[in-house]
């Protein structure tokens, strides 16, 4: 069972590591795309706003370890 605990600690520091938001920031975004796919919204305009979506999260988050609260 250590293995099985030691490998969690492992994926949550390989894919969280110091920035949550990092992590769940680009699933929010493909939530929200989903639910536009799903509302009928056209393709091409659910792929920019998933881009401009994820900048803002990488914006947010570079502004705020440049801010130094993180």
């Amino acid at each position: 069972m250590s293995y099985v605990r030691a490998f969690g600690a492992f994926l949550y520091d390989f894919l969280i590591g110091d920035a949550w938001e990092l992590f769940v920031g680009p699933i929010v975004v493909l939530v929200v795309a989903w639910s536009l796919i799903q509302a009928g919204v056209a393709a091409v305009v659910v792929g920019v706003l998933m881009v401009v979506g994820v900048l803002m999260v990488v914006a947010l988050n570079l502004f705020l370890a440049l801010r130094g609260s993180i």
